[in-house]
């Protein structure tokens, strides 16, 4: 039933979450784990290669440097694409607006993400990530237009319909992009049923940066993208502004140098938002 498609880069992490899958899936399953620790090749290239070899006709694709916390988690995840035909795949993070702005696949807005992921080393010292739009508070499942990619379980068919983009290269923006693409042939939705442990936080650096200037300069499709009522110029600005203020507040941190602080207020506009030019300060001076 199910295909699990995994980039390695550490044998012994994969040992561990190999384990942790055979023990908690609860489904018939494939293990597709390909090994990346010498080629260093790009996830979407990676991905493409384990889905082809996939017999399933669904797909997994999961982190290696995870652990599944939900018994029966493989049950529970085909569940929703057997109670809805249009759903096309489902992750555990994500949200309901896509920016034009550079950004990844958070949008800034509280009201617009979905996410159901514990962060930390183990499970006694891990944290829990939670959100839900007020809107869909008795949901477990809720439709997005982006994922993150820390684990993303899609139809075969919509797969292959989509595909991963290979002309984006390294383990930056594979998900955004897949997650837009297959939004295109089908639902894309966050499910709150199944519980994950993530033991480590994405990387937000010089090489993100650069891939979210670069994508947000050549979209596939005409951004923003969401799949909210009709929004008027007034919401739209405003939502482009909270993207703007929630990178800049998450790049500030982030070890970059001034060349690509000042590429990234120019790619932002940052003109167009004076009520953020204090913040845009602050990101320069650090």
């Amino acid at each position: 039933m199910i295909s699990v498609v995994i980039c390695s880069a550490q044998a012994a992490r994969l040992q561990a979450v190999a384990s942790n899958i055979a023990s908690t899936i609860g489904s018939e399953y494939e293990l597709i784990a390909l090994d990346n620790s010498v080629e260093g090749r790009g996830l979407c290239e990676v991905y493409n290669e384990g889905a082809s070899r996939a017999s399933h006709e669904f797909i997994c694709f999961v982190h290696e440097d995870v652990e599944f916390l939900s018994s029966g988690w493989g049950q529970l995840a085909l569940s929703h694409f057997a109670g809805d035909a249009e759903l096309a795949m489902i992750g555990l993070a994500g949200s309901r607006y896509k920016a034009r702005v550079p950004s990844g696949w958070h949008s800034g807005d509280e009201q617009d993400l979905c996410i159901n992921v514990r962060h930390g080393a183990s499970r006694e010292v891990a944290t829990l990530a939670f959100a839900k739009p007020d809107a869909h508070a008795a949901a477990s499942c809720v439709p997005v237009v982006a994922l993150d990619g820390v684990w993303m379980f899609v139809r075969r068919s919509a797969w292959a319909a989509s595909r991963f983009d290979e002309r984006l290269r390294g383990f930056h923006f594979y998900d955004v992009d897949f997650s837009l693409r297959v939004s295109q042939v089908g639902k894309v939705a966050v499910v709150f049923d199944i519980d994950l442990l993530h033991f480590s936080l994405g990387s937000f650096r010089e090489a993100w940066a650069l891939h979210a200037l670069a994508y947000a300069q050549d979209p596939p499709f005409p951004m923003p993208l969401h799949n909210l009522s009709e929004m008027s110029s007034v919401q739209i600005r405003r939502k482009e502004a909270l993207a703007v203020r929630y990178w800049l507040r998450l790049l500030r941190r982030a070890q970059m140098p001034l060349s690509i602080r000042l590429r990234w207020l120019a790619g932002v506009r940052i003109r167009r938002y004076p009520s953020l030019w204090r913040l845009a300060l602050k990101f320069l001076l650090r």
